[in-house]
């Protein structure tokens, strides 16, 4: 795809395929299968820890002695570093090169789960989540990095994007799954399950992940300014919009936040228009499909991207549900994520991307209504059962899509600033959409709270549906403008 976009004809290949049987050269050899089995690992463990500790939490809490003010960042601890240093990832594993970023950011990632394991003291829990955030912000767009240099453009790339956003979306929803039952055994082993799967990575990627492509141009400067400014431009704003959505407006550390946000946002925007090697290339910005993806993902998260919050939320408070049931009932999501990522490795190619994204999107607004509506019954099976049903389809279907969509333009030198920036975008609207909800449900959160904010995931979904419409054009997501 990045080879046909940048010669001014992204859907010629993918035309021909469909006029005729897939050839040999098609199919994806066993080393790239074992490749891309590598990668898929790496991004679960980035993925799944951002949502396996949220059922853990008041084991956590009982255990350490924590009121509930603190636990929350132990969430986001992770969340904040993990967002603030993906464009950083990005654009050290395109300097550096993607493998030995990725199998140093999983290193990093091992070591600090088995310190979050290991420790009972609060504060160097919430350390050694921030040392995974780091961890996962530079594993994330490395993994994407490395599919490039893996697949070449066209049907295989396809298929793996297909799989590699699937496993994004399996680890995020089956990370509370997990979580519950981990949390059963000990809430120590929702971080050590990471050291075995880490250390297996790094095992395996030193035989089957390539190095550098001898035919890359030239590296480009790091531009060590503009990281430390972006990073600490995000890591401000979720900050802020963390604390702007547990302690409110007033709070200093949300003031702070936001305040020093638009600071180092300022300068980040001046550093970046007046350097010769900005840290997100110029073109990028030009390229419609990564913004339109962008967009596209914002709305993804602040419906789907939050469900999960939400429906463990109502399962343990309103319901009444232990961490183990809630985690079960998560399962049937999990299983639907996996049955709409095989609706979209099947049809991605002969409708494309956007097709895909709209058909996904529009599926999981019709599940969060049927949620929104669905609180009001005290069955499990009626209220909830259908709603995750369609939303997980529809996230199955919508999340590897969007992917494809976001990077089919982006020549293979930027492919891993690009990818940073899609999954930013969701990390910065996540922290936002988990500020709004928490505000939306208030402290005491009835029945009607949550199908105020059912409703409005749902209606954020419908938007996303509509700005894929109108902005990504044909089978491949359209061209450059």
């Amino acid at each position: 795809m990045t080879t046909e976009a940048t010669s001014g004809n992204p859907t010629g290949a993918m035309a021909a395929a469909q006029s005729a049987p897939e050839p040999a050269d098609n199919r994806i050899s066993g080393r790239q299968a074992w490749a891309l089995a590598v990668l898929g690992c790496g991004l679960f463990l980035a993925t799944l820890d951002l949502s396996i500790v949220y059922v853990a939490l008041p084991s956590i809490g009982e255990d350490l002695a924590l009121p509930e003010s603190r636990l929350q960042w132990i969430v986001s601890g992770y969340a904040i570093f993990f967002a603030g240093f993906l464009l950083v990832g990005g654009r050290t594993g395109d300097r550096f090169g993607a493998r030995r970023v990725f199998l140093g950011a999983t290193a990093l990632f091992g070591a600090s789960s088995l310190a979050a394991a290991l420790t009972q003291d609060f504060t160097t829990l919430v350390v050694a989540r921030a040392l995974q955030g780091i961890g996962a912000g530079l594993l994330d767009p490395a993994t994407l990095g490395l599919i490039q240099q893996v697949f070449p453009p066209g049907p295989k790339r396809n298929r793996a994007m297909a799989v590699w956003g699937a496993v994004g979306a399996i680890g995020l929803v089956g990370g509370v799954a997990l979580g519950g039952l981990l949390t059963t055994v000990s809430w120590q082993w929702v971080f050590l399950v990471n050291v075995p799967i880490a250390a297996a990575v790094i095992a395996a990627g030193l035989f089957l992940l390539p190095g550098r492509r001898t035919d890359a141009a030239a590296p480009t400067p790091l531009n060590a300014l503009s990281g430390i400014l972006g990073t600490g431009a995000i890591l401000l704003l979720v900050l802020g919009l963390t604390r702007l959505g547990d302690a409110g407006r007033s709070d200093p550390a949300t003031l702070v936040g936001l305040a020093g946000f638009v600071v180092l946002a300022a300068l980040w925007v001046v550093r970046e228009r007046t350097s010769a090697s900005p840290l997100i290339a110029r073109e990028l910005w030009r390229t419609r499909s990564l913004m339109v993806a962008c967009a596209v993902d914002a709305c993804y998260v602040l419906s789907i991207g939050v469900e999960f919050f939400l429906v463990t939320l109502f399962l343990q408070d309103q319901r009444g549900f232990s961490p183990l049931a809630a985690g079960l009932g998560f399962l049937p999501l999990t299983v639907t994520v996996i049955i709409g990522n095989a609706v979209t490795d099947r049809l991605v190619g002969r409708h494309g991307p956007r097709t895909m994204v709209m058909g996904g999107l529009l599926l999981a607004a019709i599940g969060l209504g049927l949620l929104a509506v669905g609180v009001h019954s005290d069955s499990y099976a009626i209220g909830v059962l259908p709603g995750l049903l369609l939303s997980g389809l529809g996230n199955g279907i919508a999340f590897p899509a969007m992917f494809i969509a976001a990077t089919s333009e982006i020549p293979g030198e930027n492919q891993g600033v690009g990818a940073a920036l899609v999954t930013t975008t969701q990390n910065v609207f996540q922290a936002l959409g988990l500020a709004v909800l928490v505000i939306l449900l208030g402290a005491h959160p009835g029945t009607g709270n949550f199908t105020t904010t059912f409703a409005a995931t749902g209606a954020m979904a419908l938007l996303g549906t509509l700005v894929a419409a109108a902005g990504l054009r044909g089978p491949l997501a359209g061209k450059a403008d």
